[in-house]
């Protein structure tokens, strides 16, 4: 057994590494969310996730747990065999390859080394980051009422990702009472100074789904939970129906010219069909290292034409993340289908706070996905870093309505 000494040596080095995960959460919050784009440091995600590795690395060696190591190496099991796999039908240059590896491989080691790590974090811990979330909240709202979008995010789009992240981090640090809910609300309704369609369907999605499990309502199979998510689905899809038909009905019937949009999402079904079953290849298609070394699978397949999509000027290819998916072919989409079924498989066994939690999530990166890369950037990141810790987060009361 423990002596004395050696508990209380114990109980400090497990605090101590809380600490450190919450200097780092922070941190990645300001630097990796907020100013990301201002700051124009563009590796602050890398670094993070290489943050992540190294302490996972060191809980595993002081736990002395291998079995915990399991998830990270299916992971990278999986991402060395499609590494492999491109170099040998030779899917673009080798630096498009790994470029792409370390892209594509990050939101997972992400999530799994955060999921391993599980540090649990004090009540003024949580406070403190409650009061954070406000006050950025607080200078969101002035950044939207000046309309400084670009100048801080570069993007409205990237403005609404960071309001959605703001929201998210609160929630996580809350106790899901309906004070909590309500200035949930109010930090993810920020986000409207976007204008963004995509922005108002999660945000329709996500107040429906929080208002009616604290009204009650159970998120398990029954006629009333897929009538409201029927609802909620149908409320997403009007909140968006502008862009929809936008971009992705007058883009490919009504115009002269396929719109770029349509154009990926269209050929990215045409090649999970030629490249079948493990797709065209890291590096090859909707990513960033894709548009940076110009794949030659665009003009394969008539695209280059295409104003966006061109080696000239490229700017549209990872404008969306499921036409990257065809990179990884049938068993690429299967699998990560599977990773989100492993993560709401969980949320059947937990509470409502973490279920609720773990749907809007999912859910945000399913919207998410139709019109941006998110889940491979650095809010993307963040935002599975912070799933990860709701998930394994220890509640020091039952949470229940009030």
């Amino acid at each position: 057994m423990f002596s004395l000494k050696d508990n209380l040596m114990l109980s400090r080095l497990v605090c101590s590494k809380n600490n450190l995960f919450f200097a780092f959460l922070v941190a990645g919050y300001i630097f990796g969310v907020i100013l990301y784009d201002f700051i124009e440091f563009k590796y602050t995600d890398e670094l993070m996730a290489l943050f992540l590795c190294l302490f996972a690395g060191v809980i595993v060696w002081e736990r002395k747990n291998w079995k915990e190591l399991i998830p990270v190496v299916i992971i990278i099991t999986i991402f060395l065999f499609y590494a492999i796999y491109s170099f040998i039908i030779q899917s673009n240059v080798p630096k498009a390859i790994f470029t792409d590896l370390l892209i594509q491989i990050k939101p997972f080691l992400g999530f799994y080394c955060a999921y391993l790590i599980a540090p649990q974090f004090s009540s003024s811990q949580k406070y403190f980051i409650s009061i954070l979330c406000l006050v950025v909240g607080g200078l969101l709202i002035i950044v939207g009422l000046s309309g400084q979008l670009y100048t801080l995010f570069g993007h409205p789009s990237r403005f609404a990702t960071a309001a959605i992240a703001t929201a998210f981090l609160f929630l996580y640090c809350s106790t899901y009472k309906w004070s909590d809910v309500f200035i949930f609300l109010f930090l993810l309704t920020i986000g409207f100074f976007s204008t963004r369609a995509k922005f108002y369907g999660f945000w329709a999605v996500a107040t429906s789904l929080i208002v009616f499990t604290k009204l009650g309502g159970q998120i398990r199979l029954s006629w009333k939970s897929i009538i409201m998510g029927i609802f909620i689905c149908l409320l997403a899809i009007w909140f968006a129906r502008e862009k929809i038909i936008i971009y992705y009905i007058d883009g490919m019937m009504n115009s002269r010219e396929i719109w770029s949009r349509p154009a990926m999402l269209f050929t990215s079904g045409q090649i999970l069909y030629d490249y079948f079953p493990f797709g065209c290849g890291l590096g090859s298609f909707g990513t960033f290292a894709s548009a940076e070394y110009y794949s030659p699978i665009y003009e394969t397949y008539s695209l280059d034409h295409i104003w966006g999509l061109s080696k000239d000027m490229p700017i549209f290819i990872c404008d969306a993340f499921y036409p990257e998916l065809a990179q990884f072919g049938i068993i690429g989409v299967i699998l990560y289908f599977f990773f989100w079924y492993t993560i709401i498989r969980k949320s059947t066994s937990m509470s409502i706070h973490k279920s609720v939690y773990i749907w809007m999530v999912f859910l945000f990166f399913l919207i998410e996905g139709i019109a941006d890369s998110t889940f491979t950037h650095n809010r993307g990141l963040f935002v599975l870093i912070i799933l990860a810790l709701m998930m394994t987060r220890k509640d020091e009361v039952e949470e229940r309505n009030i």
